[in-house]
C-alpha cells in the first residue's frame, strides 16, 4: 500500500483555483519552499524533486496547475481539461527566460 497522505485526493486541472492546492499561496504568491506543485524555474520541472546545484528560484501561482496552458495552447490535451503532461515534459522545451514550455524550434 503506498502513502500518498501527501498528496492531493483529486486536482481538477482544468479549473482555474485562487489558491494552490498543495500551499494555499493565492494567485501571484510564490509557493512555499516545500510545495510539490512548485516548479524550478531552471528546469522547468518540480521543484522538490530537483537536485541540481543551482537556486530554483520563487515559483508564483498562477491559478492554473504547471504545464496546462502550454499544452492548451500547444493542443497537446488528452481530453478536454486534461493536459499531456507527459508529452510537454518529452517534447517541449523549458524557456527559462519566459519560465514557460515550448515548442522545439
Amino acid at each position: 500500500m503506498s502513502d500518498d497522505a501527501d498528496q492531493p485526493t483529486h486536482v481538477d486541472l482544468g479549473q482555474h483555483s485562487e489558491r494552490c492546492r498543495e500551499c494555499d499561496a493565492a494567485v501571484g504568491e510564490a509557493h512555499d519552499n516545500a510545495c510539490w506543485t512548485a516548479r524550478c524555474l531552471v528546469t522547468g520541472l518540480n521543484r522538490t524533486g530537483c537536485t541540481a546545484d543551482h537556486d530554483c528560484g520563487q515559483d508564483l501561482w498562477t491559478g492554473w496547475w504547471p504545464g496546462q496552458l502550454e499544452c492548451e495552447q500547444l493542443g497537446w490535451m488528452l481530453r478536454p481539461g486534461v493536459p499531456d503532461l507527459n508529452r510537454l515534459y518529452t517534447e517541449a522545451v523549458w524557456d527559462r527566460d519566459r519560465c514557460l514550455w515550448v515548442k522545439p524550434t
